[in-house]
């Protein structure tokens, strides 16, 4: 009688690894066999006003079983793109990119620097937008609909993309982030107040009051709550609540979630949580790690941080549940963590310190 084969365990598993020339700056999934890695890889290629090298933009796709190097969005004339640090997507022929493309010459840089805002259509890449802007966030909406938020010399910027055009939205100062439900429901983060949008314009939403956690040492000033990062998803809001003190982290971070109008929370004493992503199935994953301080003061630098681990949360439901996603021995740095729509899989990146040292992918799932 033939025994049956055990189920496989469902784990955080690498897909990939780079060198410590590669970097994979933001993830973008629209199903198990559909995903995308973008960031940059370092070239030989001198640029003698910054003393360092230039990079070259690089697009990964995942098929389902491998991560493959695929075709890059190109700047415009006389702008080499040179890094991608957002991508989004609604699907495969619907791809959104930005990116930062610079000039060479012996000209400042900052003058020779451009944003570019691109997107695949299934066959080609499409030059949707540049300019003398720094992009700092960016969603879409199906086929027919695209936000960018940024900032150029004077102020923040917020735009929309549709019918083949941008249009100039409100933007309040120091708009940063948007996460969109619908045209007319866009939550954002400002310096310091959660926003939405009503398709018209931006109110600031009151949250609850949330207690603030005593800093291993009171010289260097209050401990004043961080807005980390916003998610919607069908029926909540998210939002990521940390703690700073000056210059300096403190450990810990209040997830929030709005349902029916009331906020409720969990509150993760030692978590720092950079990065939120909807399952499309109504729960969330968020990209945490655990981390602890204490007070040095005589040394340079105030505190001293020990990473305790290096995790993914996953609420469903009521329950939030962690899971373990690399050793501390690592020295993993996240770079951003994707859900796989409707599914229990996620897509993790970031960057090994220590040896062997370079950028990692790693799949959650059986």
């Amino acid at each position: 009688m033939a025994v049956p084969a055990a189920a496989a365990t469902a784990e955080w598993r690498v897909g990939f690894r780079g060198g410590a020339d590669v970097m994979v700056n933001d993830l973008a999934s629209v199903g198990p066999k559909n995903a995308w890695a973008a960031g940059a890889r370092r070239t030989k290629e001198f640029d003698p006003r910054t003393g360092s090298y230039f990079t070259a933009p690089q697009i990964r796709h995942w098929n389902g079983g491998r991560w493959t190097v695929v075709r890059n969005p190109v700047g415009p004339k006389g702008f080499p793109l040179r890094e991608i640090s957002l991508i989004e997507a609604s699907g495969p022929s619907n791809v959104w990119t930005a990116g930062t493309a610079v000039a060479k010459g012996t000209g400042d840089v900052a003058s020779s620097t451009r944003s570019v805002v691109s997107r695949w259509n299934g066959k080609r890449w499409q030059l949707m937008g540049s300019g003398r802007t720094t992009v700092t966030d960016l969603d879409v909406l199906g086929p027919g609909h695209a936000w960018i938020v940024g900032r150029d010399d004077r102020k923040a910027f917020f735009k929309h993309f549709r019918n083949g055009r941008w249009t100039s939205l409100p933007a309040p100062g120091g708009l940063r982030e948007v996460s969109v439900r619908t045209p007319n429901d866009i939550w954002g983060l400002g310096r310091s107040s959660v926003l939405h949008f009503n398709g018209k314009a931006w109110r600031t939403v009151a949250l609850p009051k949330i207690a603030l956690p005593v800093a291993p040492d009171r010289r260097y000033g209050p401990v004043r709550p961080r807005l980390d990062a916003v998610q919607v998803t069908a029926g909540n809001v998210w939002i990521a609540v940390g703690f700073q003190q000056g210059d300096w982290s403190q450990p810990g971070t209040v997830l929030l979630r709005r349902a029916k109008g009331k906020w409720h929370h969990n509150r993760l004493p030692k978590d720092v949580v950079s990065t939120l992503s909807g399952d499309g199935k109504g729960g969330i994953w968020a990209a945490s790690y655990r981390q602890s301080i204490t007070a040095t003061p005589d040394a340079p630098d105030p505190y001293a941080y020990t990473t305790l681990s290096i995790d993914t949360l996953r609420h469903t439901g009521a329950k939030l549940a962690r899971r373990n996603l690399t050793p501390v021995a690592s020295g993993f740095q996240w770079g951003d963590l994707v859900a796989v729509p409707k599914t229990d899989s996620a897509l993790a990146a970031g960057f090994n310190w220590r040896p062997p040292q370079g950028s990692v992918i790693l799949r959650y799932g059986r």
